[in-house]
Parts: structure tokens; sequence; C-alpha cells
């Protein structure tokens, strides 16, 4: 019963520690995306909102780092990446399932 205990212990602790950590591979990769689709050419107008979009919710996601809020950061962070990628099919011409 007591290795039981500790084993949840020990899985909790776990846990925590990945939410005690900033998103900044995230962040990262976030920003990537979002450069790479202001510099492709292609539909403009049609990606703006995408463009912007991804561009508030990076910012979203560094105000809640700067909360120390990592969960909300990661989540805002990968809604810029997805946000930025999906400017970046528009631009090239590849439409996702999401905008047919």
């Amino acid at each position: 019963m007591q290795s039981v205990k500790w084993t949840l212990f020990f899985l909790l602790i776990m846990l925590t520690s990945c939410a005690l950590k900033p998103p900044v591979q995230e962040m990262s990769d976030a920003r990537s995306a979002i450069k790479i689709a202001h510099e492709l050419p292609g539909d403009q107008s049609r990606a703006d909102s995408y463009l912007n979009t991804a561009e508030k919710a990076l910012d979203e996601a560094a105000e809640a780092i700067r909360a120390e809020r990592y969960e909300r950061a990661r989540t805002k962070a990968l809604e810029a990446r997805r946000n930025a990628q999906e400017a970046a099919r528009i631009k090239q011409g590849i439409h996702s399932e999401k905008t047919k």
C-alpha cells in the first residue's frame, strides 16, 4: 500500500512539473510559422485574418507566460501555429478541410 502511495505521489509531481515549464518550443514554433507565412507569396488578403489571429494568439501566449500560466500559454502558442500554418496553406493555394 505504501508503494502505491509513493507511486501516485511521484506521478503527481511529474505531471505538475510538466505544467510548470514555459512552452519555449511551442512559442518558437509559432513565431517561425508566422514568419514563414508572412514571407510566402500568394493571396495576402485571404491569409490576413489567419495571420492576425495567429499574432493575437502569440501575444496572448506571451502574456500568459509573464503571468506564469504555462498551460494557457502552450494552448495559445499552438493556436498561433495552427493559424499561421493555415495562412501559409492559403497563400500557397492549398486548402485544408477547415476552409472548404
